[in-house]
């Protein structure tokens, strides 16, 4: 009796993981998540796998319209240009503004809705464009279950507050020997110097720990290795 209410224990256990995790991977063009993917799919998808191209419209979608979602891999796409109002910036208020979107940049506000103050916080990781340049201002903004950022060796910019008040960030890995060239005002404000640890490659602890913002961090490891 005790086998049988264990097994079935497991498999109920079992079942309620593969139910919660939910990946979609799908190929996507600028501004055509939202219609491309159905309503059980925003609501429930919890690992979303994109290829092709998207634009601010689509963060947007991803921001707002799926609830659920933890995983986010854009390693292989690439981010494109747009100007237009249907984009992730609005005003204080929540009102949508025409704003202009730089390509190759995870877009202002991608995670972070500027009229309720409220950033997605189911979001845990998002895996970038080997292309990326820049990550745009408040991008990750009050994304409290962000849990790890890696920064690809393309990027030049990181703007003002783009990880602002990530409370749960542990790790940060910096693909290139140096540090960012341009950064922003409170790019890691209210992150936690003691226990999130900053990952370089070999060689390049001592400028990192030269550079303001980054010298902030208490734990500096050279581990970085090349294929990542």
């Amino acid at each position: 009796m005790k086998k049988s209410l264990l097994i079935l224990t497991s498999f109920l256990c079992f079942g309620a993981f593969l139910q919660a995790q939910i990946t979609k991977t799908m190929s996507v063009v600028p501004g055509g998540l939202f219609k491309a993917l159905t309503y059980d799919e925003r609501s429930n998808t919890t690992h979303l796998i994109l290829t092709g191209s998207m634009d601010a419209r689509d963060f947007k979608t991803i921001r707002d319209n799926m609830p659920k979602l933890e995983i986010l891999d854009i390693s292989k796409v690439n981010i494109a240009a747009y100007e237009g109002t249907e984009g992730s910036e609005q005003t204080d208020k929540g009102r949508p503004v025409k704003a202009k979107y730089a390509e190759k940049t995870i877009p202002q506000y991608a995670f972070f809705k500027n009229g309720n103050g409220s950033g997605k916080r189911t979001i845990k990781n998002v895996i970038y464009p080997k292309n990326l340049i820049g990550v745009g201002e408040r991008a990750f903004y009050a994304c409290y279950n962000l849990s790890e950022v890696t920064i690809p060796a393309s990027v030049v910019s990181l703007e003002s507050e783009a990880y602002y008040n990530c409370k749960a960030l542990a790790s940060i890995s910096v693909l290139s020997a140096n540090p960012v060239p341009t950064m922003g005002k409170g790019v890691f404000y209210a992150v936690d110097p003691a226990s999130c640890i900053l990952h370089v490659k070999e060689g390049s602890k001592t400028a990192f720990q030269g550079a303001k913002q980054w010298n902030d961090f208490m734990t500096i490891e050279e581990d970085v290795k090349e294929a990542q």
